[in-house]
Formats: C-alpha cells, sequence, structure tokens
C-alpha cells in the first residue's frame, strides 16, 4: 500500500477501502508522519468500530484538546469540531455499522469542518453489499442461483402436474412467481 498517495488523497477527501484494515494504514501513516516522510501536521485520530456518535466525536475532540469537559451535546461537539484551524484525519473501520444519523452526522463535520475521513468497508451493509467493493475478479452470481433454484422448483411443480394432468405453463408460472419472489426479499 503506497502509504505517501494514501496521504495525498486524504489531504484532499475521504477515502474508502474496501476489503482491508484501516487501523494498519493509520500505524503506518502514523510512522511516516513521525518519520517524517509526509509533509504536514494533520492531527490522527483512529475510531474504533462501532461507537456511539458521541464518543467518536468526543475521541476527535479530545485529539485536539484532551481538557474537553465531557459534558457536551452532539450538537456542540460539531460546533466545535468544526470550528478547529487544524487539519484532521479520522480513520474508521467497518463504516457499514454506522446509523445513518451518524454518518450524516459525520458527513456534515467535513462539509463544514477541516476533518477527512479514511473508512473501511469490510462487512456487508444490511441492505446490499456496496458494488464498489468488488473487484474486476468477482461477480455477482445472486441473480444465476435464484434463476437456477426457480428452474429446478418450475421442474419438481412441472413433473408433480404431468403426474396429477395439469399443464406445463402452471410449472413455468410457478418458477417465475418464485424468482420474482427471491429477487423482492433479496432486493
Amino acid at each position: 500500500m503506497n502509504i505517501i498517495k494514501i496521504a495525498s488523497c486524504l489531504e484532499k477527501n475521504n477515502i474508502v477501502f474496501c476489503g482491508g484494515s484501516v487501523r494498519e494504514t493509520y500505524q503506518e501513516i502514523t510512522e511516516a508522519l513521525r518519520d517524517q516522510k509526509i509533509p504536514g501536521d494533520p492531527v490522527m485520530v483512529y475510531i474504533p468500530s462501532p461507537m456511539p456518535l458521541k464518543a467518536g466525536l468526543m475521541m476527535i475532540m479530545r485529539s485536539h484538546d484532551p481538557e474537553a469537559p465531557d459534558k457536551l451535546t452532539v450538537n456542540e461537539l460539531l460546533e466545535r469540531l468544526s470550528s478547529l484551524e487544524s487539519m484532521t484525519w479520522v480513520f474508521m473501520d467497518h463504516f457499514e455499522d454506522l446509523s445513518e444519523k451518524a454518518s450524516r452526522k459525520y458527513l456534515w463535520l467535513h462539509e463544514n469542518g477541516n476533518i477527512t475521513y479514511m473508512t473501511g468497508l469490510t462487512g456487508t451493509f444490511r441492505k446490499a453489499n456496496p458494488s464498489e467493493c468488488m473487484d474486476e475478479e468477482s461477480v455477482d452470481v445472486t441473480v444465476a442461483v435464484f434463476a437456477v433454484i426457480s428452474i429446478i422448483i418450475a421442474f419438481c411443480y412441472f413433473r408433480v402436474g404431468v403426474r396429477e394432468g395439469f399443464m406445463a405453463a402452471g410449472a413455468l408460472w410457478f418458477g417465475l412467481i418464485t424468482f420474482r419472489t427471491m429477487t423482492y426479499i433479496a432486493g
């Protein structure tokens, strides 16, 4: 992994890292900054995930101000963090485990503050797998598996239907209904 390239990307925008550990990258960038292989002096924060929103924001705040009071609300933390002058790089694994509310607050902080994120997607989303995490060799076989299951069910229904005197059209119809139902459930 080219740490200098990652650091230059972090200076410009957020990074989503699919299928790996962001903690390792965080440690490598920390070492490169310490050895002055990377220019600049960003504040580095690693947030273990899943972590509640307020606790994550508090970790970012404490990296800038270790004496920050515990009694701050989420909105107060967002205001203080958005007004910080220094560049902050936040590293998070398991970004897919964040709630929608938390991800929106982190995005707001990126848009209104001087904070950039490197997040890792290492699991699956609750609704679907992100297609961005599929590399060139990956193939999505969901539809093919559903089609095979539907054909097998259609043949079973056809065999029972022929034995009982029903028409093959009923078997085909039943297979199509099965396929449509499985794609609806999966999608």
